[in-house]
């Protein structure tokens, strides 16, 4: 799948570690609040999965992916921005070895709602 949200005429893949920050978190969040999920987050890249597939491991968390790549942890885990400064790190990494990071995640807006 394509790393473009075309119809927002740009091109945009939000990167996520793991598919709970779009899928579950965002979902309860635009529940709680009314509003409709956000157009543009229906297609994202699990960086998970793409390390996963890309370094031909089996399953990681962040800290994994960040030892396997020579990465060390910055900040205080589980913090927003501690989380994002070390996703980022890891997609730096992993696209100056090569890696594609397209969207590989669809939300299917039928289930998000009821969940």
């Amino acid at each position: 799948s394509s790393g473009i949200n075309a119809e927002y005429g740009r091109e945009l893949c939000f990167i996520t570690d793991g598919p709970w920050d779009f899928k579950k978190f965002l979902a309860k969040e635009c529940r709680y609040n009314n509003m409709d999920f956000p157009g543009m987050c229906i297609k994202f890249c699990n960086v998970r999965r793409k390390f996963c597939n890309f370094y031909g491991v089996k399953r990681v968390n962040l800290d994994l992916m960040l030892k396997t790549l020579g990465l060390h942890a910055e900040g205080t885990p589980h913090s927003g921005i501690s989380d994002t400064r070390n996703i980022a790190n890891i997609v730096c990494t992993m696209v100056r070895d090569g890696a594609v990071l397209d969207n590989n995640e669809v939300v299917d807006l039928e289930t998000i709602y009821t969940a």
